[in-house]
């Protein structure tokens, strides 16, 4: 049985192309899951509270415009889903982290003026990646590159793996989008290698075959129970000696999206907190995905 978000799709509009991008995307969610989907603008009628930019103002009718559009265009493409709009007065993460509180998922554009200018990529992100009490969706410009790595199937539902509780909602939300959408899931696991020097110069000797073993164990141990209750699911294992932020942005080239715990424990320590969270949210290929513990779900 699929994991059933409990709550609305929210996403953050503010009439930029990469708003326009995450509303789009989470007007399929919504349709996907069955869910009704929130547009929300954080600011005020007079102008947008971050990333002011004359260029970029808001329409006459204001932050009001701003929404209404938003749901006109959602309307054209899903004429039977709910739709229902707010313009809140507030900074852009107490407005998403209070949104949270009753969302299924949050939805934000990578980049964008108004009130989600840089959203994911300062104070705001931080904030919001470690308040959030819903699944987050950051979905990337599509004109980034999205070639897919050599002899990886386009489409497919990338999750980072290491063992983590955090890492195991992060597959339980993969493994429920992979089936609704019909498509796999890669798995990903990064490690590094030891330090193979001491303070003196001397060498440490290590059984690196040891050591790839137990690290690809982290991942079929953790595979497992998904494989089992998802037998329909397509499931592709990759054990890379790499960083996270590089094997991570290396496998979602092509890919449909990619889901990520918002903590962990080894190479993704932090994620989404940190460098590997700028990294990701820079370069990814697809939309990212941040799957929080303390999301709601139904029965």
């Amino acid at each position: 049985m699929g994991v059933e978000l409990a709550g609305p799709i929210v996403v953050g509009v503010d009439g930029s192309p990469t708003a326009v991008e995450a509303l789009d995307w989470a007007a399929a969610e919504a349709e996907l899951r069955g869910l009704p989907l929130r547009l929300v603008y954080a600011g005020d009628d007079h102008g947008p509270r971050l990333g002011d930019d004359v260029d970029q103002a808001l329409p006459p009718d204001g932050a009001q415009g701003v929404v209404a559009h938003a749901a006109d265009r959602v309307r054209l493409k899903y004429p039977d889903l709910a739709v229902e709009t707010a313009v809140v007065h507030d900074d852009p993460a107490h407005a998403l982290i209070r949104e949270s509180d009753t969302a299924g998922m949050v939805v934000v554009g990578s980049r964008g003026h108004g009130g989600f200018h840089d959203l994911m990529l300062g104070s705001t992100s931080l904030q919001t990646a470690m308040h959030a009490n819903s699944c987050v969706a950051v979905v990337r410009s599509s004109a980034k590159a999205t070639r897919s790595p050599v002899g990886e199937t386009p489409g497919r539902i990338v999750v980072g793996v290491d063992g983590s509780a955090e890492s195991d909602v992060a597959l339980r939300f993969a493994f429920d989008e992979a089936e609704r959408r019909g498509c796999g899931v890669t798995a990903v696991h990064a490690w590094l290698g030891p330090i193979t020097t001491g303070a003196a110069g001397m060498p440490f000797v290590y059984d690196m075959d040891t050591l790839r073993a137990q690290e690809e164990s982290v991942v079929e141990t953790a595979l497992a129970p998904y494989r089992e209750r998802y037998p329909q699911v397509e499931t592709h294992r990759m054990t890379v000696e790499s960083s996270a932020a590089a094997a991570l942005t290396e496998h979602s080239m092509g890919a449909a999206l990619v889901v990520v715990g918002c903590r962990g424990l080894g190479g993704f320590s932090g994620l989404l907190l940190g460098s590997v969270s700028q990294a990701l949210i820079h370069h990814a290929g697809c939309p990212v995905v941040v799957a929080h513990e303390g999301a709601k779900h139904g029965k």
